[in-house]
């Protein structure tokens, strides 16, 4: 039997809004979106019912698998992804100092760069490119294009690895804090007298870290590139660094230094100050300040963290090594099944929103905030967040993929609760560690030579600047020292120098 006319249409439309209507969910279905993040899952128990990783799968229509992976193979297992072909959406922050390893990803295909859709879906992330605090992020690019999240906590630059002492120790000595290498040594010579065990960092892989306050008494940093009279040249063969050096193996020969300092890590050597074992560190400062005084308090009521400002070794000379930007390795989006999924939940964590999220929580359930502030609830404890009495740390979602804790959330945390003295104390150390703060250059480009010797000339530093601070006599330093500049440079340091100079001059020229 023939259809009316009506029946037809009616037919059609039918059939018409059916295809819509699938259109329509394929197109809201969530997109499913994969990521490995180097660390371990902290509080929470299972990703799969993790309220925040929720809130977030909701903000963005995505349905995230998140996988932590241990520090020591997170490479590794990248690298058998990637051989395998059966790789993620997103991997976390890997150190943006692995040159070769980042470009090698890029020449293989592997990574995505931040343009086209990828980057309209992400405009949280370009506009902190564009920060003009930022500026130098805009040279960290792979194949002249840009990759990758900063794992960022601020704009602009960050702060270097400050001295720590203790102040109770400065009072009880009847002490003023040091102004020079000389009278640091005086204090951590009446901490050996007082049977504690001196000044403790990690050497564990070099001592470029606590050599930084003696590099900076000699004006020079410990990163990057300084201004020569032929152009640009690598801090670590410059002069002066002979004499930071000398400086540095003064305080070993006199008994000044944790005699475990070579082999231990960061977190080992914290620990060795916070103890009270030792009575200083060379190490991490910004936000690290506040939790030490935390973690001291907790052994002994007594104990008083106390940064100290850059000291001088007799000339006007001072300084931290600080930062060209505050951020550490970078977050990539991998081209896997889903580029602009996988750029829409980055923006998210790295929108306001969400870096709230994962600081707090979901608001009225984790927190409260009203005319009066921001109240922390127990229930954060059941959500992922740290579940110890007292702790007001950051869920462990975001702070491997685009933020450690923004510095704002950070010194909410630390600060929450406290009392007025501890505020203004806080207050007073970011003075201090910022009072001498030395900018760097040119650590977030590499020319090809560069990028070649890299990792020879930091393996060549490294070795020898330990032999050099643990050597007999000064006159056995100073001749390796001399002899560690020729090797650098017969062994490809000079070319990569003269490449990298003319690039640094032609960047500074525009």
């Amino acid at each position: 039997m023939k259809k009316t006319l009506m029946q037809q249409f009616t037919v059609a439309a039918a059939v018409a809004l059916l295809s819509l209507a699938s259109q329509v969910v394929a197109q809201s279905a969530p997109d499913k979106v994969v990521i490995w993040s180097p660390g371990d899952n902290g509080s929470v128990k299972d990703w799969n019912t993790d309220p925040i990783l929720a809130q977030v799968e909701a903000a963005t229509n995505t349905d995230i698998e998140m996988v932590k992976i241990g520090w020591d193979v997170y490479t590794d297992q990248i690298n058998a992804a990637i051989a395998s072909g059966d790789m993620p959406d997103i991997i976390g922050v890997v150190d943006h100092g692995n040159i070769s390893l980042l470009n090698q990803w890029v020449r293989d295909g592997v990574l995505v760069p931040l343009e086209g859709d990828v980057a309209a879906g992400a405009p949280n992330i370009m506009a902190y490119y564009a920060d003009p605090k930022n500026e130098p992020l805009t040279s960290l690019k792979f194949s002249d294009q840009i990759y990758g999240v900063p794992n960022f906590w601020d704009s602009g630059p960050a702060a270097g690895n400050p001295i720590h002492l203790r102040k109770d120790l400065l009072d009880k000595y009847g002490m003023a804090a040091p102004e020079t290498i000389d009278e640091y040594f005086s204090y951590l010579e009446a901490c050996k007298n007082d049977g504690l065990i001196g000044v403790t960092f990690s050497g564990q892989n070099g001592i470029v870290g606590a050599l930084a306050p003696f590099a900076g008494a000699h004006g020079l940093p410990t990163a990057g590139w300084v201004k020569t009279d032929s152009g640009w040249g690598h801090w670590a063969v410059q002069p002066g660094m002979k004499d930071a050096l000398l400086k540095f193996r003064e305080m070993v020969s006199k008994g000044l230094v944790n005699l475990a300092a070579w082999e231990i890590t960061g977190d080992e050597s914290r620990a060795a100050y916070v103890s009270g074992k030792a009575c200083s560190t060379i190490w991490n400062g910004g936000g690290h300040i506040g939790r030490i005084q935390n973690d001291m308090t907790l052994v002994n009521p007594d104990f008083k963290e106390w940064v100290l400002p850059a000291p001088t070794d007799g000339s006007e000379a001072r300084g931290y090594t600080g930062g060209e930007v505050s951020f550490w390795g970078l977050s990539f989006i991998m081209n896997s099944k889903q580029p602009v999924a996988a750029a829409r939940v980055l923006n998210y964590l790295a929108s306001e929103e969400g870096l709230k999220l994962t600081a707090l929580g979901i608001k009225d359930i984790d927190y409260t905030e009203d005319s009066n502030g921001i109240t922390l609830l127990p229930a954060r404890s059941e959500h992922g967040f740290p579940s110890e009495a007292g702790d007001t740390g950051a869920h462990p979602l975001g702070t491997t993929l685009v933020s450690w804790v923004p510095q704002t959330w950070q010194d909410f945390s630390l600060l929450y609760g406290k009392d007025q003295a501890f505020k203004d104390w806080y207050a007073a150390m970011w003075v201090n560690m910022r009072k001498y703060e030395m900018p760097i250059h040119g650590t977030l480009i590499a020319s090809p030579l560069w990028t070649d010797f890299q990792a020879t000339g930091a393996e060549l530093m490294n070795r020898t600047f330990l032999q050099i601070v643990q050597s007999g006599s000064a006159e056995e330093a100073a001749s390796l020292f001399d002899q560690f500049v020729i090797d650098w440079n017969a062994l490809g340091g000079a070319d990569a120098t003269q490449e990298m100079s003319a690039l640094l001059d032609s960047m500074s020229a525009k």
